[in-house]
């Protein structure tokens, strides 16, 4: 079969979407040597291995907006038998089976974080009205997710298979010592989050700053992401009077992000809906405690190896907080439980799964 996968996010790999696409196409060509690939890539040079059955096609527009490139990419390759979106979308004309990942219900859920309304979703809505009718098959990444889609937008489950996401096991790892690496403002207390309000950062502000004198004074809060771009936050911070103890470090990289879980003390995450949670995946697989959410689909992916707490319950929170930092036995039971639970994610499993799928859809 001739595959083609619109890799439209490898803009920003910093995001989970970007990630899950990255990491999907550089293990399929691993795992699948019979199909041929044709990964449509918008803009400047990838750093994929080359695959004899793999072709990246640089394919630039001058009018350079995802919903036009999204539509007139995949009309450039030729006939295919299957083309993916591995993200929220769809085209006008397909020209064989059409797969998209939905990742969660949010736009739904939460509609307010969402831009149903915007100009983005009109051109959609215009391009593609009968966008669902025309998507042969849905993957999505959880349970939770699966449940969400069939109850909220109304897909049958036949039409749905869930693949869940994987992890780089190399790269997000314990070390010892600990990267060699010791940041001016530990120890301190760890979250990796968007501005998006559903990541509920202003709750881990306030159990932050809820904890015991004693304890808060002798770690730092830091939020990696573009949460520093949230003035909303920074102002939370300054009324809850941590400020002195808040770190806001903006976009890392990868290096720096693993260093950053495998020194924090733990990793809290009090997330109102994930339709995965990567960040949680991969502070288990550098062997952080992780505090998360009860909700949505992070027990799934945590298991028995993190805290699991009512993200709406500031008493929980501070609670599970004070736990880890205090008992020492309690933390390092965590960070060895969450590397067993992250080594059963591989993006390798991905793929094939994936690859499986591309088979049963496209010839059936």
């Amino acid at each position: 079969m001739k595959i083609v996968i619109s890799a439209w996010h490898l803009k920003n790999r910093n995001v989970g979407i970007g990630r899950y696409t990255y990491h999907l196409i550089e293990n399929l060509a691993r795992v699948d040597q019979a199909n041929q690939y044709e990964i449509l890539i918008p803009e400047g040079s990838h750093n994929f291995q080359s695959w004899p059955n793999v072709r990246y096609r640089l394919i630039g527009l001058p009018f350079f907006k995802r919903r036009v490139w999204e539509q007139l990419a995949p009309l450039m390759v030729g006939s295919y038998d299957l083309l993916h979106f591995p993200y929220d979308s769809c085209i006008g004309m397909k020209r064989g089976k059409f797969v998209v990942t939905l990742h969660d219900a949010k736009p739904i859920l939460f509609p307010s974080t969402s831009n149903r309304r915007s100009w983005k979703q009109t051109l959609k809505n215009i391009i593609a009205p009968d966008s669902l009718q025309k998507i042969d098959h849905v993957v999505t990444v959880s349970e939770c997710s699966r449940r969400d889609l069939i109850e909220q937008m109304g897909i049958s489950a036949d039409r749905i298979t869930v693949i869940y996401q994987g992890v780089d096991l190399e790269h997000f790892t314990p070390a010892v010592p600990l990267q060699g690496v010791r940041f001016e403002f530990m120890p301190y207390v760890l979250c990796v989050a968007g501005t998006d309000p559903s990541k509920n950062v202003k709750s881990l502000i306030a159990a932050f700053s809820n904890l015991a004198p004693e304890i808060r004074s002798q770690h730092h809060l830091v939020l990696v992401g573009d949460v520093n771009r949230n003035k909303a936050l920074q102002l939370c911070v300054q009324e809850q009077g941590i400020a002195e103890n808040t770190v806001f470090t903006g976009v890392v990289s990868d290096s720096q992000l693993a260093a950053l879980y495998q020194n924090a003390s733990v990793f809290v995450f009090p997330s109102l809906y994930e339709g995965f949670g990567l960040p949680v995946l991969e502070a288990m697989a550098c062997g952080c405690p992780v505090i998360t959410s009860n909700i949505s689909s992070l027990p799934e992916v945590v298991g028995e190896a993190g805290i699991l707490v009512n993200p709406r319950d500031l008493e929980k929170l501070v609670e599970a907080m004070t736990k880890v930092l205090t008992d020492n036995t309690l933390a390092e039971t965590l960070r060895k439980q969450g590397r067993v639970q992250a080594e059963k994610f591989s993006w390798e499993n991905t793929a094939r799964a994936t690859a499986d799928l591309y088979e049963r859809i496209g010839h059936a």
